[in-house]
C-alpha cells in the first residue's frame, strides 16, 4: 500500500521532530524534516511532491512566519499548520489570514495532530479533484471557442485570451514557424517593453524545436535540467518564464512563451503540463484555420477570375462587379455593420453577375430593348450563379445575397417574387448600390446616366423597387461625397 502523503515536519526541536516523525509515519505519511525555515525551502525546491507543511513558529534563522510568506510569495501548493507553544488569538487570526489550513498550540496530543493532518490532507484531495475538473472545463471551453473561429488573427487572440485568464502572466508572446523562421505574431505586456528578451526567446523557441518541441520551465537561480545552449539563452535572464511548443500533426509550427517577474507568484510544473495542452489543443486548429485560409484564399481566386470571364463576356460591365463591391461596403460602413457583413457584401459584390457566363452574348452585348423571351433568359442569370457557386462551401453565407439580388420590395422581382423584408437584408442593400453603378456606367443599350438622374431615379423607386431606408442612406453617402 502506497503512502498517504508527504509531511514536512519543520521545528527547531529534534524531539518534537522525531516524535512527529514515528507518529506520522505509522498513520501511513511520509516525513522529511527541516531544522528551522531556511532548511525548509531548501526541501520544498527538492522535494516537489510534498503535500503539507507542519512548521514550528518560533525559530533560529528563518521563522515560521517568513517561511509562510515564502510559501505564499512562491505559490507553493501545499496545505499549512501551524504549531507553537507561545501561541496567541492574534498569532492564530494572523497565520489563517496568511492561509494556513490550521493552527496548534504545544503541547498537543498526537491524536489530535493527525485528526488535523487527515483534515488537511481530505481538503488536498479535494482540492485537486476541483482543479482537475476546473482544467478539464478550460480545455473544453477553450476547444469550442477555438473551433468557432475560421480567421487567424480571431483564433489567436481568442487563444490569448484563455491563456491569460487561466495563468495571469506579465507578459505573453505566441511565436509561429514561417517556412524555417520565427515570427512574433502576438507580442503583450512585459515583452513590449523588452526587444532584447524578445529576441532571446525566439532563439530559444527556435532551439527547442530542433530538440523534437521541448517545453521549458525557467525559474532564475532554480535552473535544473537544462543543456548548456539553453543555459546560455538564458544567462542574464531575470524573470521566470514558461515555453510550449505548437505541435501539429505535420510537426512543429510555432510556441508560446509566458513570462512573470521573480517577485511574483512562481510558475510550476502543473502549470506548464495544462500550457502544454492548451497548446496541443490549438496547434491543430491553427493548422486547421491556415489550411482553410489557403483553400479560402484559392477559392476567392477562382471567384476573381470567373467574375473577370463575366467582364470578358461584356465589355461595357468591365470593372462593375469591384465597383458594386466597394459601393456596397461603402454603404455598409454608413449603416455600422459587422466586419463579417462587411466582408459578405465585399464577396457578393464581386461575384453578383457570375450567372451571366450563362448567358448568350447576343443578349448579354444586345445594343437594344431585350424582348421578353430575351429578358426571361437575362433573369436566369441567379439562378446560374447560385449554381456555380453553390460549389464552392466557402461561399455559402453570400448565396441568397447573389441568388436575390434582383428581388423587388413591392414583389416584382424575380427570381423568387418575394416582398419587403422577405428579402434578405444584404440583398436588398446590394440591389440599391447594383442599379446605382449600373445606371452611371455605359451599357450596350445606352450611355451613362449623370449621377444626379440615378439618384433621382432611386428616389423614385424607393419603396417598389427598392428598400426606402436603404436609398436614403446611399443619398447621404453620395450627398456627403458631393456626387448629388
Amino acid at each position: 500500500m502506497g503512502s498517504k502523503g508527504k509531511i514536512l515536519v519543520v521545528d527547531d526541536e529534534e524531539s518534537l521532530r522525531e516524535i512527529c516523525r514515528e507518529a506520522l509515519v505509522e498513520h501511513g505519511y511520509e516525513v522529511v524534516e527541516a531544522k528551522d525555515g531556511i532548511e525548509a525551502i531548501r526541501c520544498l525546491e527538492k522535494e516537489k511532491d510534498i503535500d503539507i507543511v507542519l512548521s514550528d513558529l518560533n525559530m533560529p534563522g528563518m521563522d515560521g512566519m517568513a517561511l509562510i510568506d515564502y510559501i505564499n510569495r512562491h505559490n507553493l501548493d501545499v496545505e499549512l499548520i501551524v504549531m507553537t507553544g507561545f501561541g496567541t488569538i492574534e498569532t492564530a487570526v494572523e497565520v489563517m489570514k496568511k492561509g494556513a489550513f490550521d493552527y496548534i498550540p504545544k503541547p498537543f496530543y498526537l491524536n489530535h495532530l493527525l485528526v488535523k493532518i487527515d483534515s488537511a490532507m481530505k481538503r488536498r484531495h479535494e482540492k485537486r479533484q476541483r482543479e482537475r475538473l476546473n482544467k478539464l472545463v478550460q480545455i473544453l471551453k477553450l476547444n469550442k471557442d477555438l473551433n468557432s473561429k475560421l480567421e487567424l488573427s480571431a483564433l489567436l487572440n481568442e487563444f490569448l485570451f484563455h491563456v491569460e485568464r487561466t495563468f495571469s502572466p506579465e507578459g505573453t508572446v505566441i511565436i509561429l514557424k514561417d517556412n524555417s523562421k520565427y515570427s512574433s505574431i502576438r507580442v503583450r505586456g512585459a515583452f513590449k517593453k523588452d526587444p532584447t528578451l524578445l529576441k532571446k526567446i525566439k532563439s530559444l523557441a527556435e532551439y527547442l524545436s530542433y530538440k523534437d518541441g521541448r517545453s521549458l520551465l525557467f525559474i532564475p537561480g532554480k535552473v535544473e535540467d537544462i543543456d548548456l545552449k539553453i543555459k546560455e539563452l538564458l544567462s542574464d535572464v531575470s524573470k521566470q518564464l514558461m515555453i510550449s511548443p505548437l505541435i501539429s500533426k505535420s510537426g512543429v509550427i510555432g510556441a508560446v512563451c509566458l513570462i512573470r517577474s521573480v517577485d511574483s507568484f512562481e510558475f510550476n510544473f502543473d502549470d506548464l503540463k495544462l500550457l502544454n495542452v492548451f497548446c496541443s489543443q490549438t496547434a491543430a486548429i491553427i493548422e486547421n484555420v491556415l489550411l482553410y485560409g489557403r483553400v479560402l484564399e484559392m477559392n476567392r481566386e477562382i471567384i476573381r477570375s470567373l467574375a473577370k470571364a463575366v467582364e470578358a463576356k461584356d465589355s461595357y460591365t468591365k470593372g462593375h462587379s469591384d465597383q458594386v463591391a466597394y459601393y456596397g461596403v461603402k454603404l455598409a460602413r454608413k449603416l455600422g455593420l459587422t466586419s463579417d457583413e462587411l466582408d459578405k457584401l465585399y464577396w457578393a459584390g464581386i461575384v453578383h453577375d457570375v450567372g451571366k457566363i450563362g448567358v448568350p452574348d447576343n443578349i448579354l452585348n444586345k445594343p437594344g430593348k431585350l424582348t421578353n423571351e430575351e429578358f426571361e433568359i437575362m433573369k436566369k442569370h441567379p439562378v446560374i450563379g447560385r449554381e456555380i457557386l453553390s460549389q464552392v462551401e466557402t461561399l455559402k453565407d453570400i448565396m441568397p445575397i447573389i441568388y436575390h439580388h434582383h428581388e423587388r420590395v413591392d414583389g416584382k422581382g424575380y427570381p423568387d417574387g418575394l416582398k419587403g423584408e422577405e428579402i434578405p437584408f444584404l440583398a436588398r442593400l446590394i440591389s440599391v448600390v447594383d442599379a446605382y453603378d449600373a445606371m452611371t456606367s455605359d451599357r450596350a443599350y445606352r450611355k451613362a446616366m449623370p449621377s444626379s438622374k440615378a439618384a433621382s431615379i432611386l428616389e423614385q423607386g424607393a419603396g417598389k423597387q427598392w428598400d426606402e431606408e436603404l436609398v436614403d442612406y446611399w443619398l447621404r453617402v453620395l450627398k456627403q461625397e458631393k456626387k448629388i
